[in-house]
């Protein structure tokens, strides 16, 4: 069964998130000791980044990792500041909600159009269906 057929692919990509947001935070707490925190964050952020491709790859849309889906998908994370950073803005300005509570909010309401992105990033020009077997 390919990832695209049945189940849930909006939360496989949600769980791929937390495992982002895992990997993430894992290596800039061990890098953060050993040198900036600047340069932590970028080295994290590029880790977590590049697991995430390959997650998102092979158990959210069921496509073969390539050098071009891998050179875009840095737009999906742009789409996801952007439109987080939107959701942040309406939410704490607006809304007048708590800027601790407003991060979160803004992350689920901005990932329908983050996984939207991402998708289109992942699987325009698959060869075939794109889908891995």
């Amino acid at each position: 069964m390919s990832a695209n057929r049945g189940g849930w692919p909006l939360l496989r990509f949600a769980g791929v998130g937390g495992v982002n947001t895992a990997v993430h935070y894992g290596v800039y707490i061990g890098l953060s000791a050993v040198m900036s925190v600047l340069s932590a964050h970028v080295a994290a952020t590029v880790t977590a980044m590049g697991c995430s491709y390959l997650l998102n790859c092979r158990f959210t849309f069921g496509v073969a990792p390539s050098a071009r889906s891998l050179l875009r998908y840095p737009l999906s994370h742009l789409g996801d500041l952007v439109a987080g950073t939107a959701a942040m803005a309406v939410l704490t300005r607006t809304a007048e909600i708590d800027a601790r509570v407003a991060t979160v909010a803004a992350g689920v309401v901005a990932m329908p159009a983050t996984f939207l992105i991402t998708r289109a990033v992942l699987t325009r020009g698959a060869r075939g269906d794109g889908r891995l077997r």
